[in-house]
């Protein structure tokens, strides 16, 4: 579930009147997400342009939701390459946090969590059930803000120097894979008991 910008907000507004096409806001979050390992790559201070990366992202993902919602000619392309593109985001994230020091096996079941909840929530909506009436702990805004928390604490880290930051790195960015992997997997619980309870009531 995407949090949509409301059309009659300011940033709804404004949002609408650049007629930008959904598909280009697809392209530019998912650029965005893509430069998420470079930055860590750069590393020191360079670290912290991760956070306005993952921002633009998050604010393509509601505009691309707004966006969608107002199209009347939305491509068939876009439709299928949205999710594709999320999902490309979220690996180079993960990918991220691995090169800073996360553990492999945190960040492959992260992954794996994530895609399965997201299957999930998608094959759900296939068979009718397209609103289930809850926000869960594996939506895509909550992996966002947890990322982004954990690339924040890794740049501070790395700005403020030592000569022991780079375990304090791998310590921040840990914490934060970890906090993903707990959110993603009580997620996945919590939509499948709602989805197994709506099938139940048929």
């Amino acid at each position: 579930m995407r949090t949509r910008v409301p059309a009659d907000s300011l940033l709804g507004r404004a949002i609408l009147s650049t007629r930008f096409q959904p598909g280009a806001v697809v392209g530019l979050g998912l650029t965005a997400g893509l430069l998420v390992p470079v930055a860590v790559l750069a590393g020191g201070p360079i670290i912290l342009v991760a956070l306005p990366l993952i921002g633009v992202t998050a604010f393509t993902d509601a505009a691309y939701a707004l966006l969608a919602s107002r199209s009347t000619s939305l491509s068939r392309r876009v439709l299928v390459f949205e999710p594709l593109a999320g999902r490309f985001c979220e690996a180079a994230w993960l990918l991220a946090l691995w090169l800073l020091g996360a553990p492999g096996w945190i960040v492959v079941v992260t992954g794996a969590l994530c895609w399965t909840y997201v299957q999930t929530r998608a094959r759900a909506r296939q068979v009718g059930l397209r609103d289930l009436g809850m926000t869960t702990l594996g939506e895509r805004s909550v992996r966002t803000g947890t990322v982004a928390l954990g690339f924040g604490a890794a740049g501070v880290v790395a700005v403020a120097g030592g000569p022991e930051y780079a375990t304090w790195i791998s310590g921040a960015v840990t914490i934060a894979s970890t906090a993903w992997l707990l959110m993603a997997a009580l997620g996945l619980l919590q939509l499948v008991i709602v989805v197994s309870a709506a099938l139940r009531n048929e």
